[in-house]
């Protein structure tokens, strides 16, 4: 099996410096100098997440006249708890997590998350190692080991399944699969030959193909991430977060300088949301007889 983090929880955390409001933003008496909780998932391991996220709220905190906390969780379930706790202010989600959260505690959309091309969508990739001559099609992996992220991700999970089912594969057809956490684990395991192949969300993906990893398949795109603010937080935030992340430009000198040091997934701009494409996820699980929220599962035939 990958590796998968034996605390309950991961939580980094660097108040940035208090920073004064840069001209147009909106600014807050009340909100000026508070801190907010800023929470992201770790994809990855934790350390590699910080190192990504933190330069990326060094940018919005110049921007921006009052304090970020950057806090990461090695569970979806945990964000959702956290957001409705009120433990967490700003959460960066994908589409799956976005709508479990939104059952459970008013939430506020910022921005999508635009991908490669521009737009707001991901895909996902099923990837196998460079030297599997044998498997050349999905077809292939009938009897073979599988790899998927954490049951509650979409692109690790929910999107292949219903890709896989799609071409004639279910969780019945393989050898063995497992749900291993993150997508890191996911592409690491599948490098070790521990299993034949797995899922993993493109913008993850993209740092294994050509060393050591290819794609076998990938999925039509579907939305990807959101950040979202929990309702409680003031206006005046929301509005001026959602300005600044819109004022992005990825083509321009001063963006591609800093971005280079941020995650990929956050270095394609944001655009303005409209949440109701997030709706097909439920009419997905619904078409593969999933609950809305998953218990991490393994099969190996006998």
């Amino acid at each position: 099996m990958g590796h998968m983090f034996t605390t309950p929880l991961v939580v980094l955390s660097l108040c940035l410096a208090l920073c004064l409001s840069a001209p147009g933003a909106l600014a807050d008496d009340a909100s000026t100098g508070r801190i907010f909780r800023f929470g992201v998932i770790t994809l990855n391991h934790p350390l590699v997440i910080y190192q990504q996220y933190q330069p990326f709220l060094d940018y919005l905190s110049e921007r921006q006249p009052w304090r970020f906390e950057l806090v990461l969780e090695q569970r979806y379930s945990a964000i959702v708890d956290r957001l409705q706790a009120g433990t967490l202010d700003i959460a960066l989600l994908a589409g799956r997590t976005f709508l479990q959260a939104r059952e459970r505690t008013p939430l506020e959309p910022i921005c999508a998350v635009t991908g490669v091309d521009g737009t707001p969508t991901i895909r996902s990739l099923i990837v196998v190692r460079d030297d599997r001559e044998d498997i050349r099609t999905v077809a292939d992996l009938a009897d073979k080991r599988f790899a998927f992220g954490s049951p509650d991700s979409t692109a690790s999970y929910l999107i292949p399944l219903d890709y896989l089912k799609q071409h004639g594969i279910t969780l019945s057809s393989f050898s063995r699969w497992n749900n291993l956490g993150t997508h890191d684990a996911v592409a690491r395991a599948v490098l070790r030959g521990e299993y034949d192949a797995g899922a993993v969300g493109e913008p993850m993906a993209m740092r294994y193909l050509g060393s050591g990893l290819r794609m076998l398949a990938a999925t039509p795109p579907f939305p990807g991430f959101i950040i979202v603010a929990r309702a409680a937080v003031p206006e005046p935030v929301r509005e001026a977060l959602r300005k600044t992340l819109l004022a992005i430009d990825p083509a321009s000198p001063e963006v591609t300088a800093r971005s280079s040091g941020w995650n990929e997934v956050l270095r394609h701009g944001f655009v303005t949301v409209d949440t109701s494409v997030y709706e097909a996820f439920r009419a997905m699980e619904t078409r593969l007889g999933l609950p809305s929220q998953e218990q991490p599962g393994t099969e190996e035939k006998p």
